[in-house]
């Protein structure tokens, strides 16, 4: 196999075309010609000498470990057969090729349904919630660092990747307060189609129907001198874990009130 076939192929796989490259590495859609599935092979940058590929191939792995929901999966990491570090994840797209959060977001007319929006939230805080009980932090997720697939379930790529190889730097719990920010802030531009400034405008002001603890959440969550301070608290506020807790506080108050009267469960003695 000549050098031009063999930049096709990395291990079984073999690159299809080329798809929207991200901050870190080229993609390629890849097919596994053995069991013909799809999959998005990462092509990095080549390394300088082999302590750079050492490194390099060490931030992969530690990714690799991390196998909580909503952090994309790195199925194989190698060096290709010219030398250049490449990862295989699974491929989350459509024919049109991967959609992130942002190219969904556009696709709906540059906003969400509150429970879409609320959905995507949770998705990501519950995976830098995981990650960071794993002791792993990605700091400021960009829109882009996030693919929807054809469930609508969201996942991070390289999770923490950029932080390992020295690109992302700062103490860890600064960089974990920026990441739950960032998402909260991802939050009201999903809900309301605006970029979270400092003229923030109560999203109740823009969609009357919306549950006024939409503007509680965003007031708290991007409050310049306070914010969430972690993930879980993030999750915990969220409009719907709210009002789950209001009925289950509810349904309590009733049981003790009934129990008063002498009812047992839900049937009353004859």
């Amino acid at each position: 196999m000549g050098q031009a076939s063999d930049s096709l192929y990395f291990g079984p796989y073999r690159l299809v075309r080329p798809l929207a490259g991200s901050a870190l590495a080229e993609r390629w859609l890849a097919l596994h010609e053995r069991k013909l599935s799809s999959h998005v092979v990462h092509r990095f940058a080549p390394c300088a000498d082999k302590a750079a590929q050492r490194r390099m191939l060490g931030a992969i792995e530690q990714g690799q470990r991390l196998c909580g929901a909503h952090l994309l999966p790195i199925e194989l990491y190698s060096l290709s057969i010219n030398q250049q570090p490449c990862a295989v994840t699974p491929y989350t797209g459509n024919h049109e090729g991967i959609l992130t959060l942002m190219g969904l977001l556009e696709a709906k007319g540059g906003r969400m349904s509150a429970p879409e929006a609320e959905r995507a939230m949770r998705h990501l805080l519950e995976a830098s919630r995981y990650a960071h009980g794993s002791g792993q932090v990605h700091g400021e997720l960009g829109w882009n660092d996030v693919q929807v697939d054809r469930h609508g379930s969201c996942a991070i790529e390289f999770y923490g990747l950029g932080r390992r190889l020295g690109l992302v730097s700062g103490p860890t719990a600064e960089l974990r307060r920026d990441e739950v920010r960032s998402i909260v802030e991802m939050g009201y531009r999903l809900v309301t189609g605006l970029a979270a400034d400092e003229l923030r405008i109560a999203p109740t002001r823009l969609n009357k129907r919306l549950d006024d603890a939409w503007d509680g959440y965003f007031d708290l969550g991007l409050d310049a001198a306070g914010g969430f301070e972690t993930a879980a608290d993030a999750l915990e506020a969220l409009p719907s874990s709210s009002r789950e807790r209001e009925r289950q506080q509810s349904s309590s108050t009733v049981r003790v009130v009934l129990s008063k009267f002498g009812w047992a469960g839900t049937q009353r003695a004859e």
